[in-house]
């Protein structure tokens, strides 16, 4: 993979920029922990210096130079790395006592150069300074009390060292990160590019893998090949309904031809004319129907009417067919017979809920003989509601169940019966689109038709 094309990602980006919010912040906290620590041991020193100088000027108010001087004395022989310095001087210049070299009084605070104490490299103090304070005694002498800065040196340097690795060790980290997260990032993105493109080149079966950590790309990732399992089943159906209306349709239109044919070839009165033209519009009419029911379909698979979509009183659609549809029954020697549960709801388009159940009621009424009973069920079953349509006729075979909702497709024993074979499409067509689960089983005797709907809506 070309550094740059890391270098060029979001995930890259993203990682620098926290990398520099983090430096900033991690500035911003040393900064605060530097100062912090410097300002307290620097009063700590300033506090020290002025505490001997305290008490050396009370020994000098009580007991004069001598006694300063001897307490200077003791003070420098304790031994050891010096951590203070003192200089006694009397009026006229002269050191009296201390282990700092004679020099101009100056009164105050000031930092001087820390002088060699001894030969050793050990006791060497170059490069640290003297913080020190000077005072002039009652009797004109002069007092300078020191402390070594060499531990606020070293915290100092100690401080700044622990920022710069910790800022290198941020900018390592996140470039490191940035590469293995762009990386990932790149990886996922390339293999949904690479799906896409097969998608382009015809290739409808392949799929974006999805690894299982269910985060944004895995959900991003099955989505995407739920779209494209989508596509494909409207591409396979429209491929399908080519191949349906081009092999079911041609015999109608070639009845038609034919008609038309012989119409002209034979008829010899405007009668026989008349009967011709009769039955080429009952033929058009047909098959202009099949081209509706075919179009309904299509816009129903394609997701249109979900705008439509409220909540409805299902048990009053129930109803509403059943009384349509007793009268009906009762014509053609059957009976219908409707148990309802009050009070049922669900969210859905009215209009192709009723056709839907409509189409399952009239297919039963149709394909079933004289003294048939039909039953139409509903009601809320371990929190699902089901729907059933059921009867005692000759049923459906089993091999055949699968297939009765594919287009065109009819049973031996209904194709002497009117129709077009897309009753039943159209029904899986709305149970798709209300993701109501349909399955048809034996009632022994005769068919079940149950619809599950969904839960929530």
């Amino acid at each position: 993979m070309h550094p740059t094309r890391l270098l060029r990602t979001t995930s890259f980006r993203l990682s620098a920029l926290y990398a520099v919010l983090f430096g900033a912040s991690v500035l911003v906290l040393i900064g605060v922990i530097y100062w912090t620590a410097i300002d307290a041991l620097h009063q700590q020193l300033i506090a020290a210096v002025d505490g001997e100088i305290a008490v050396l000027v009370e020994a000098d108010h009580t007991s004069g130079a001598s006694r300063v001087a001897e307490a200077i004395g003791r003070r420098v022989a304790s031994g050891g790395r010096f951590t203070a310095f003192y200089l006694l001087q009397d009026a006229g210049g002269a050191k009296l006592a201390g282990n700092l070299p004679a020099m101009k009084p100056v009164t105050g605070w000031t930092e001087l150069p820390i002088p060699a104490q001894g030969d050793s490299e050990e006791d060497a103090a170059d490069g640290y300074q003297l913080l020190a304070r000077g005072i002039s005694l009652a009797d004109g002498g002069f007092l300078l009390v020191g402390a070594d800065t060499y531990r606020l040196t070293e915290l100092r340097e100690a401080i700044l060292g622990a920022f710069a690795w910790g800022l290198a060790a941020t900018i390592v980290l996140a470039v490191v990160g940035g590469a293995a997260m762009s990386t990932g990032f790149l990886r996922r993105i390339d293999a949904i590019n690479r799906t896409a493109r097969a998608i382009i080149d015809g290739r409808l079966g392949d799929r974006v893998p999805v690894r299982g950590t269910r985060d944004e790309f895995d959900q991003l990732a099955q989505n995407f090949n739920e779209m494209l399992d989508r596509i494909q089943a409207l591409m396979d159906s429209l491929r399908q309904v080519s191949n349906d209306i081009a092999h079911d349709l041609r015999s109608p239109l070639s009845r038609l031809r034919q008609r038309l044919e012989a119409a002209r070839a034979k008829a010899r009165s405007a009668e026989d004319y008349e009967a011709a033209v009769d039955q080429a519009l009952a033929e058009t009419d047909a098959i202009l129907a099949t081209f509706t029911a075919l179009l309904r379909i299509a816009q129903i698979e394609a997701g249109t009417r979900q705008a439509a979509f409220a909540v409805l009183d299902l048990s009053e659609i129930f109803r509403r067919v059943a009384e349509i549809y007793s009268a009906v029954a009762e014509d053609r020697g059957q009976r219908l017979i409707a148990t309802i549960s009050p009070g049922l709801t669900f969210r859905g388009d009215r209009e192709l809920l009723i056709q839907m159940l409509a189409n399952l009621v009239e297919n039963a009424i149709r394909h079933t003989p004289a003294g048939t009973t039909i039953a139409l069920d509903l009601e809320r079953t371990a929190g699902v509601v089901v729907g059933r349509v059921s009867d005692n006729g000759p049923g459906i075979p089993a091999d055949a169940r699968a297939k009765v909702f594919q287009r065109f497709y009819r049973l031996e024993a209904s194709r002497t019966t009117p129709g077009s074979g897309l009753g039943l499409a159209l029904v899986a067509a709305v149970a798709e689109l209300h993701r109501i689960c349909i399955e048809l089983a034996d009632n022994g005797p005769g068919l079940r038709v149950s619809l599950r709907f969904p839960k929530g809506s």
